[in-house]
């Protein structure tokens, strides 16, 4: 067998081994990013949607934040206990706990949590109350009167001044 051969058999294996992840089951314990680039959190895996979609329970919250992820966001199998993160900015809110502040640049900011503000949104402005400064120019707000779902991190410039 020449070189080439057993270089693309060698590939061929690899290629083969990379396809056959085992697939996630309903059950299994599981790290799961919540949103793109924040913390992980352990969850179950409650139902399996396809392939690579997977309906998860994360552990010590309700039901109502149980979430369709993808397989991008399972950063893997749970082996043994896990410490957990404080939760994220929007279920502190929705649980009525005090917002953690997430940095020094937060005190500098010009707006708090819970503070009021009117915010542009499609050229109209709109109602909210700020749940979390994250940099003295960026916040995540809720608009009042509408589904948590329409949350959204926004930048200062949006904010209407008096």
């Amino acid at each position: 067998m020449s070189r080439g051969h057993v270089l693309g058999a060698i590939a061929l294996l690899v290629a083969l081994g990379a396809g056959c992840q085992q697939p996630y089951r309903v059950g299994e314990y599981v790290l799961v990013q919540w949103e793109e680039g924040g913390p992980a959190y352990p969850a179950y895996v409650v139902e399996v949607k396809g392939r690579t979609r997977f309906r998860v329970h994360f552990d010590g919250y309700e039901s109502r934040w149980d979430e369709d992820v993808s397989m991008e966001r399972i950063l893997g199998r749970v082996r043994g206990p896990v410490a957990a993160p404080p939760p994220p900015p929007k279920v502190a809110a929705a649980a009525g706990l005090p917002p953690q502040p997430s940095s020094s640049a937060a005190t500098a900011a010009p707006y708090r949590a819970g503070e009021r503000v009117r915010v542009m949104w499609r050229g109209s402005p709109y109602a909210a109350t700020i749940l979390e400064v994250v940099a003295t120019d960026r916040f995540i707000v809720h608009y009042e009167g509408y589904e948590a779902a329409w949350d959204e991190p926004i930048h200062i410039d949006r904010i209407v001044t008096k």
